[in-house]
C-alpha cells in the first residue's frame, strides 16, 4: 500500500477561484486524496498514519501547464532574426536546426524540460520535429504530451514518408502521453491530414495545429500569394480551418495555436467543436505581431491556454511571464482568468482536464511551492499572474523533481 503524505502549508491555492488557508494537501498513490481545510483535520490526517511535509512561509498552488513548446529548440535561443519576415525566420531555423546533431537535440530538450520544471511548469504540450525525444526521458521532466509532428509541405512525395515515422507508437513511460501535431495547414497537404485523422481513429491521440499565425500562410491557402507562393506548389485555395474541419481534426482533443487571425465567424466555429485556442504571449512580442484577438475569442465563448512556444521565438520558457505579458497586452483581463488559462486551460488543450491544472480529490498531484507577499486571493493572483512569486518546491504525482529548500520539515 502506497504511503499517505500531508503536505501542510500556509496557504493553498486550489484554483483560481478557492484559496484554503492553514490547511492541507493529502496525497496517497500520486493522486489528491483529499484538501485538508483546516489544522485540526491535518491533526486528524496525522494521527491516522500520514507523513507529514510541513512546508513554511509559502503557498501550494497546481503547477503550471504550458499548453505549447518546441523543447528541442532551445538550443537556438537568441540565435534567430525578430524581423525580416515569417519565411525569413522559417528559413532560418531550419538551417540551425539542421545543423544541430541529434544528440544535442536531445541536450536541448532536456534543458528545456528542466527549465520549464525550475519555473513552476508541472506539464508540457511538446512539439516534437526532430525525434529528439524518442530517447530516455530526462530528469528532472515534467509530464509531458509528446506531440510528433508531421509535413509534407504539399507535396505528394513525402506524404506516405511524413505518415510512416507516426504510425508505430512510442514506447509508454511514466508522465509521458502521445500526441500527434500536423504541423499546419499551409505544410500538411489534404492527403496527409486524412491519414492523421486515420490514425487518430485508431490510437485516440491528442492533436495540436498551428493555425491562422501570419499574413503569408493565409495569402498563401486562400489566394495562392505572397512569399510562401515561391516555395510552396500551387494553392488549394481554400482556408485552413475548413481543411481541418474536412479532415475531423476540429473536435475537442484539438489545440489549436497561435490562431492571430482568425476570419469572420471563425472564433464561433471553433467554440462549437470544442477545441482550445493556444496563445503564445512572448512569442507575439518577439515578432512584434498586431494586437492578439483576445475579445472576439472571448466572446464566442472559446477556451483559450497559454505556451511559451520555443526560445527560437521567446526569450524564456517560464509561464509566469506568459501570464505577465498576456495582463500587459489585455490589462482588463483579470489575474483569476489569466491564471486559470495557465493551469486548467493548459489541462484542457492537453486532455487532461479532470487530472491536472487544480488542487481536488482525484487530481494529480502535481503542485508548486511559491512564495509570495500576499495573504489573500485575489493579491497572490497579482503578483503569480505578474511574473512573481518564486519557485521553492516542484513536486509532480506527489514526487518532489525540485526539493524544498532546508527550512521544510519532516516528520
Amino acid at each position: 500500500m502506497s504511503t499517505t503524505v500531508l503536505f501542510q502549508a500556509p496557504l493553498l491555492l486550489c484554483d483560481a477561484d478557492r484559496l484554503v488557508e492553514a490547511g492541507g494537501l493529502l496525497v496517497q498513490g500520486g493522486r489528491v486524496a483529499r484538501v485538508l481545510a483546516s489544522p485540526s483535520a491535518c491533526r486528524r490526517a496525522v494521527r491516522a498514519g500520514a507523513r507529514r511535509v510541513e512546508l513554511d512561509d509559502c503557498v501550494l498552488a497546481p503547477g503550471l501547464v504550458n499548453a505549447h513548446a518546441h523543447l528541442d529548440l532551445t538550443g537556438l535561443a537568441g540565435a534567430l532574426p525578430r524581423s525580416g519576415g515569417f519565411v525569413r525566420w522559417v528559413g532560418e531555423l531550419l538551417r540551425r536546426r539542421s545543423a544541430r546533431r541529434p544528440r544535442q537535440l536531445a541536450a536541448d530538450a532536456a534543458r528545456g524540460a528542466a527549465r520549464c520544471v525550475e519555473t513552476g511548469t508541472t506539464a508540457v504540450g511538446d512539439v516534437d520535429s526532430t525525434g529528439a525525444w524518442a530517447g530516455p526521458a530526462a530528469a528532472p521532466a515534467p509530464r509531458t504530451v509528446l506531440y510528433r509532428e508531421v509535413l509534407d509541405a504539399w507535396d505528394p512525395s513525402r506524404t506516405a514518408g511524413a505518415l510512416d515515422g507516426v504510425r508505430r507508437a512510442l514506447p509508454r513511460r511514466a508522465r509521458r502521453a502521445e500526441g500527434v501535431s500536423p504541423h499546419a495547414p499551409f505544410t500538411t497537404s489534404a492527403a496527409l491530414l486524412a491519414g492523421v485523422r486515420s490514425l487518430r481513429r485508431r490510437r485516440r491521440l491528442p492533436a495540436t495545429v498551428h493555425w491562422a499565425e501570419t499574413r503569408e500562410e493565409i495569402d498563401w491557402l486562400e489566394r495562392g500569394r505572397g512569399p510562401l507562393a515561391a516555395v510552396l506548389p500551387p494553392s488549394p485555395r481554400r482556408r485552413g480551418l475548413d481543411l481541418l474541419a474536412e479532415a475531423g481534426l476540429l473536435d475537442r482533443r484539438t489545440s489549436l495555436v497561435h490562431g492571430n487571425l482568425p476570419a469572420r465567424g471563425e472564433p464561433a466555429r471553433i467554440a462549437r467543436a470544442g477545441c482550445t485556442l493556444v496563445h503564445c504571449p512572448g512569442t507575439h512580442a518577439f515578432f512584434g505581431r498586431e494586437p492578439f484577438p483576445w475579445r472576439r475569442y472571448l466572446r464566442a465563448g472559446v477556451p483559450i491556454a497559454l505556451g511559451t512556444d520555443s526560445l527560437a521565438s521567446n526569450d524564456d520558457l517560464d509561464l509566469r511571464r506568459e501570464m505577465a505579458l498576456a495582463r500587459a497586452a489585455a490589462p482588463w483581463l483579470s489575474p483569476e482568468r489569466v491564471f486559470a488559462m495557465a493551469t486548467t486551460g493548459g489541462a484542457r488543450a492537453l486532455g487532461f482536464a479532470r487530472e491536472l491544472g487544480r488542487l481536488a480529490r482525484g487530481t494529480c498531484a502535481d503542485f508548486v511551492a511559491f512564495r509570495v507577499a500576499g495573504r489573500r486571493r485575489r493579491p497572490i493572483l497579482e503578483e503569480l499572474t505578474g511574473g512573481g512569486g518564486s519557485v521553492v518546491g516542484v513536486w509532480v504525482d506527489g514526487r518532489a523533481v525540485i526539493r524544498f529548500p532546508a527550512r521544510s520539515a519532516v516528520n
